[in-house]
């Protein structure tokens, strides 16, 4: 069945109508093979008004800006369905949300099956069946495994304290895609990263256990790690680790990629950073996290660089 050209409204369109039919005009075209008549169609579209250029050039900027940005699993180019694509009645940024995986992904969403999981700007406070407790950032998801004999958590994403208490089952285990943590008792910030952890410790002591290395850390005390590589101890710290307990996200000298990925469990969709250099560019910021839609103009002023947002989903960030 061939795909029904979209219909144009030929008067002046508001911004938000180029937008639209822009959306429907993209799809067309990269669903495949259009008509010469739906390729004409679109050229005099196109020269219509000058709106409808600029709204169909920021959709093709933006499907090649974020070809190489999404999963790491898309081995190949995602194909467009034209009545979900319009049906979204999203703009810009439609362009690459393909998919309800995609979707999902560009949202921040993952781990839907965890026993434990917070929304994304989301804290939540759980007591253990061991009496212990755990405080779980934005975005993160934990499952449990508690017993007469047994008491361990899988850390399977995002940021967590843990207050763990002695107990007769014995040591306290939150295993991550990086490795393994042990104590008996201790109070420590566990994050996670794809496949490292960070990991900083404020009251007694934990071990770290990974394929090739174990490691003790004490109180005050840091430690990056992955299942191939373990870091050097460092001094932790803490005030800044622990400040989303206390509705700030603090950085001080810290890449600029480092800030993005820590924001992003508290505002919903992905924010990118094409530039390599402005990626690992140093800077110092502190964010509320009680104002989740402020949090880009704050960064915006502070650091002088462009955000450019495509709806709520995609945001870029460049240099100004």
């Amino acid at each position: 069945m061939s795909v029904e050209p979209p219909r144009l409204v030929h008067t002046s369109p508001r911004p938000d109508d180029a937008s639209h039919q822009a959306s429907e005009w993209f799809a067309l075209i990269q669903a495949g093979a259009p008509t010469p008549a739906e390729r004409d169609e679109l050229a005099r579209w196109l020269a219509a008004d000058p709106r409808n250029a600029h709204a169909y050039a920021q959709l093709e900027q933006l499907w090649a800006a974020t070809a190489q940005l999404l999963p790491p699993k898309a081995h190949t180019a995602p194909q467009l369905s034209r009545r979900r694509f319009v049906g979204l009645g999203l703009a810009a940024s439609v362009a690459v949300v393909t998919s309800g995986a995609t979707t999902l992904w560009l949202k921040g969403i993952s781990s839907p099956f965890a026993d434990v999981r917070t929304a994304i700007g989301e804290r939540r406070t759980l007591q253990l069946p061991d009496g212990s407790s755990v405080e779980l950032a934005g975005n993160s998801a934990l499952n449990l495994d508690f017993s007469s004999t047994r008491r361990a958590v899988e850390l399977l994403q995002g940021e967590a304290f843990f207050q763990v208490k002695p107990h007769a089952s014995g040591e306290f285990s939150v295993q991550t895609q990086a490795g393994r943590v042990l104590t008996g008792a201790a109070d420590f910030c566990l994050a996670c990263e794809a496949q490292s952890a960070q990991l900083s410790v404020s009251r007694h002591a934990v071990r770290v256990i990974t394929p090739n290395q174990q490691t003790d850390l004490g109180e005050g005390l840091s430690l990056h790690f992955s299942s191939t590589q373990t870091g050097a101890i460092q001094r932790a710290e803490l005030e800044q680790v622990l400040a989303w307990r206390n509705g700030r996200l603090v950085f001080f000298d810290t890449p600029l990629l480092t800030v993005i990925n820590q924001l992003q469990r508290w505002r919903e969709g992905k924010i990118f950073i094409p530039d390599p250099q402005l990626a690992a560019r140093r800077v110092s910021l502190i964010l509320n996290l009680n104002r989740p839609d402020q949090m880009l103009d704050v960064l915006s002023k502070a650091l002088a660089v462009r955000t450019t947002r495509y709806t709520e989903l995609i945001t870029l960030i460049q240099p100004a």
